[in-house]
């Protein structure tokens, strides 16, 4: 192979697996992704939608302070993260990647209010990604719409929010907001 020619896989017609992003050139095929689409397939596949470290962290932090709560409760519409019955809170710990931290629904498209280092979208299969984070964010405004409208209170926590740096802070000031809602509601 000559030094300034594309490099190609040894197999000249690969196939196309699902989910698997690549460009074809002089015949052959170069996949974008770093991982062969086995192995991206058993890391998508190992993502939770429950219980996940940022979520048990949460939980931890509120029993320790005497809050007490639901997970997942399937009675409210939408399963949010943690139910606090005693401050009518919905508390959703959400993704920065899945569900676009910085990132907003008009009613018509995504348009970014902040910037999120994790909110990054990766370079291949583009138009995939995008209708996946459209519909994560679409589904996010449609629950917190219907749970205001219920009369529940809604935190959203960050999972950049959470990291080592900034969790100490983060959490006190859920603490502070739960304790400020658990006072009106007993009004």
């Amino acid at each position: 192979m000559a030094s300034n020619s594309t490099p190609v896989c040894a197999a000249k017609s690969a196939p196309r697996g699902r989910g698997e992003a690549g460009v074809r050139r002089g015949g052959g095929f170069i996949t974008m992704d770093t991982v062969s689409p086995e192995t991206r397939s058993r890391m998508m596949a190992a993502i939770r939608s429950r219980d996940t470290k940022p979520e048990v962290l949460v939980r931890k932090f509120l029993w320790a302070r005497g809050w007490r709560f639901r997970v997942c409760d399937g009675r409210i519409p939408g399963h949010p993260d943690v139910v606090v019955p005693r401050a009518r809170t919905l508390v959703e710990v959400r993704g920065c990647f899945w569900h676009r931290h910085g990132w907003a629904w008009d009613g018509r498209k995504l348009v970014q209010e902040a910037a999120c280092a994790d909110a990054t979208t990766p370079k291949s299969r583009r138009a995939f990604w995008n209708d996946k984070f459209r519909g994560n964010v679409r589904r996010d405004a449609a629950h917190e719409a219907l749970w205001r409208e219920s009369g529940w209170n809604v935190v959203v926590l960050w999972t950049c929010g959470l990291a080592p740096a900034g969790r100490e802070k983060t959490l006190n000031w859920l603490d502070r907001t739960l304790t400020r809602f658990a006072e009106r509601a007993k009004k």
